[in-house]
């Protein structure tokens, strides 16, 4: 496979990954969030296992194993019921926009676990993140935290799963980085949410069995379970064989690309507010990217100007 077809599989992981928020949301209106996330789920390790099956646990260093596997665990968790429980459709997206601090929260975890150096930038760029929460929250209206804070009560609990799911995975990628040797037993991690949701589901609920399902839903449902699983498969692809540094400056837009694709899905209209907000999001992650890989960029930029 060459280079450039592998990063173009790995970009259409940040498509894929973008519509999960519209997709999702769909199938909840329909069947409420716990069938739609434990559907969801059920079907994207089906996929997974047949795509990559469970690894051999033996090889995989016991730390990374166990950290990782609960971290994944509980920001799935977080970030899909997060969604799910969105009152309405524009809600969805915005706490969407909320789970995309990740990439900044991802830089500061690195400095926290002295795998980078404090660089100030990283700060400016993590506060212009939050700013972007802030902004869209504040709304049209004139600016008061009051309103920030009422428009957040209106349904505290998705907007505080999303921020927990946020922190959650920045904390997985450095784990990651730092303990995993190149295993990725992404099959397990969606096997293990599967069983703890059908657990869940039969222990601390009135199961009745499966409802009927509409066609659309049923197709929303086929299409989430899809982009969900494959959009992991396509970018472990992107990331080994592709242009990993082309991949990661894309994935820094993808508050937008899934804001787009929200909007599209759940045909909803979203204020200038909010695509305000969701720009100072993806601007601060990409002010936190630059901070981190200015030296590697002057290098480049120095060898390119020399070799004009």
């Amino acid at each position: 496979m060459s280079k450039n077809l592998a990063t173009l599989i790995g970009f259409s992981a940040i498509l894929q990954w973008s519509s999960i928020v519209g997709l999702l949301k769909t199938v909840s209106f329909s069947i409420g969030p716990d069938l739609a996330v434990t559907f969801m789920y059920t079907f994207s390790t089906v996929i997974l296992l047949l795509l990559f099956r469970i690894p051999k646990l033996k090889e995989i260093p016991r730390v990374y194993l166990i950290s990782a596997t609960l971290l994944f665990l509980v920001y799935e968790l977080c970030f899909s019921y997060a969604i799910a429980l969105a009152q309405t459709a524009q809600q969805a997206i915005e706490v969407s926009l909320v789970n995309y601090l990740w990439p900044s929260l991802t830089v500061a975890a690195l400095i926290v676990f002295k795998e980078l150096k404090f660089n100030i930038f990283v700060m400016i760029g993590l506060a212009i993140s939050l700013g972007g929460i802030v902004v869209m929250q504040a709304g049209s209206g004139e600016f008061s935290w009051a309103t920030v804070m009422q428009n957040i009560q209106s349904n505290p609990a998705s907007y505080i799963l999303a921020f927990i799911g946020a922190s959650l995975w920045s904390v997985y990628c450095v784990i990651t980085k730092k303990y995993s040797q190149g295993h990725n037993p992404i099959a397990l991690f969606f096997l293990a949410i599967s069983v703890v949701l059908w657990l869940k589901m039969l222990l601390f609920h009135d199961f009745q069995g499966i409802p009927e399902i509409s066609l659309s839903t049923g197709i929303c449902m086929l299409l989430v379970s899809i982009v969900t699983a494959l959009g992991y498969a396509a970018w472990n692809i992107g990331i080994i064989q592709g242009n990993i540094t082309l991949l990661v400056t894309l994935s820094y837009f993808s508050p937008l690309f899934s804001s787009l694709l929200s909007m599209l899905i759940l045909d909803t209209v979203l204020s200038n507010e909010f695509w305000h907000g969701a720009i100072l999001v993806t601007a601060g992650s990409f002010v936190c990217w630059i901070s981190t890989n200015w030296a590697d960029l002057k290098r480049k930029l120095h060898f390119k100007f020399k070799a004009l």
